[in-house]
């Protein structure tokens, strides 16, 4: 059953909604911009309406993928599709294996599978964006954040909330590091 939870998962991260929403208002996110199809190059190409429909869907996404998963297996499912849906959208079949960012569906997945970490999270993508101006080098402080978390969760019992506990959560955590962290270096790189 946790094979089938990862394989829903991977589908419904890897459903482009992104940029069908973006072309339904006449933005192309794919060829435009940054080329990414998330939030960021939305509001670049959009404006910020069209930024946070984005964001809102692709955060539901990941909470789905996780509740879905958590329905058909338990927390093994929910980790399991929580990390499929995750590279679904950064490694989309659709699309030749090019995919987004994944950061819009990663705060769903944590949101449901690890809530009392999200916050946290949010916190540091917020505050280095702010400080940095730079998307990459946020996700990269929330990965920190959520290698802190993880360690904090495994050897303190730090509680998890809702969703998936541990040692899920560290395994969430590491899958969520592995999968993202290329892309945001590959990112600074481009930008360097």
């Amino acid at each position: 059953m946790t094979f089938a939870a990862a394989l829903i998962g991977y589908f419904i991260g890897a459903v482009p909604s992104a940029a069908w929403i973006g072309r339904a208002v006449g933005v192309d996110l794919r060829t435009d911009g940054s080329r990414n199809p998330g939030a960021n190059n939305a509001r670049r190409l959009g404006g910020t309406r069209l930024a946070a429909i984005i964001l809102i869907v692709e955060i539901s996404k990941g909470a789905l993928a996780v509740v879905i998963g958590i329905s058909i297996a338990g927390a093994a499912g929910g980790l399991a599709s929580g990390l499929a849906a995750l590279a679904g959208n950064i490694y989309n079949v659709w699309y030749r294996f090019e995919g987004g960012q994944g950061l819009g569906i990663s705060a769903g997945i944590l949101l449901a599978a690890w809530p009392l970490h999200f916050p946290v999270v949010l916190a540091v993508i917020a505050g280095v964006a702010y400080l940095t101006r730079s998307s990459a080098r946020a996700a990269l402080a929330a990965m920190v954040a959520l290698a802190i978390g993880a360690t904090i969760s495994v050897t303190s019992g730090y509680p998890a909330g809702w969703g998936i506990g541990d040692p899920e959560t560290a395994v969430l955590a590491s899958g969520m590091i592995l999968l993202i962290t290329p892309k945001q270096i590959a990112k600074l790189r481009s930008t360097a």
